[in-house]
């Protein structure tokens, strides 16, 4: 049985790295956790006017963070590779070291216009668990963000013998229009954890003034939510999960 506490931080989401990335260390230095999740592009926000060069110097920031403070981060950035931009999730262990690398395989519409898919979906192993990341349109392939077949990435991490899936996301606010993608999302979340009998933790970007169209907290494999945060906010939420 392991026995790993997470920290997930629902986190106002800047369009620069200058704000972000302070935010970001701070987090870090003042956890107390086995995990510290963040939201998707959460270190450079969410566009493609990035400076490659300051975002590698932010991530070695962030990895002596993790080293200095014994703490496994994933944090949400954007990355670029042969002048090709992806949205990515990046894993430093606590020892100040990249355990790995996701790329959003279902990137939206919109996202499209700026970014590439990723080609790899894959399973990590560390501190006793082993686990997969998603990124927002990952898990829910949600209807009228692009005309893409849903993979069911969650139910292939669970087939390849994923215990936990951190899932990073920037859904922006709800409405009364769109109240309807938060009951999507919302079910989509149990569903899914049901489906594949995992721990699926989701840490979505926060608003200042208004609520999220999607939730924030920790799904059992039973479909149940263990933890939820305020939908308005830059909230934080701790679980300690017991894993076979």
């Amino acid at each position: 049985m392991a026995m790993i506490r997470i920290t997930g931080v629902q986190m106002i989401v800047s369009p620069t790295k200058s704000e972000n990335l302070p935010k970001i260390l701070k987090y870090i230095q003042e956890s107390d956790c086995d995990f510290i999740v963040f939201p998707e592009m959460s270190l450079t926000g969410y566009n493609n006017d990035f400076s490659d060069a300051r975002t590698q110097e932010a991530w070695r920031q962030i990895a002596t963070a993790c080293r200095q403070h014994y703490v496994t981060a994933i944090i949400g950035t954007g990355a670029r590779a042969d002048g090709v931009t992806y949205i990515q999730s990046r894993i430093y262990t606590g020892k100040g070291e990249l355990l790995g690398t996701h790329e959003k395989l279902v990137p939206t519409e919109g996202d499209r216009k700026w970014c590439r898919p990723g080609e790899e979906l894959r399973v990590f192993s560390h501190m006793g668990i082993t686990f997969g990341c998603l990124i927002c349109n990952d898990l829910w392939v949600t209807p009228g963000c692009g005309p893409y077949p849903d993979p069911r990435l969650t139910y292939q991490l669970g087939q390849r013998g994923a215990q936990v899936i951190f899932h990073s996301a920037n859904t922006g606010g709800h409405s009364a229009r769109d109240k309807r993608h938060f009951a999507y999302h919302d079910a989509n979340l149990r569903l899914r954890a049901l489906e594949s009998n995992l721990y699926i933790v989701t840490v979505n970007a926060a608003l200042p003034d208004k609520p999220i169209n999607a939730p924030s907290g920790v799904v059992s494999p039973k479909g149940e939510w263990l933890v939820q945060c305020p939908l308005i906010g830059e909230q934080v939420f701790s679980y300690d999960l017991e894993i076979e």
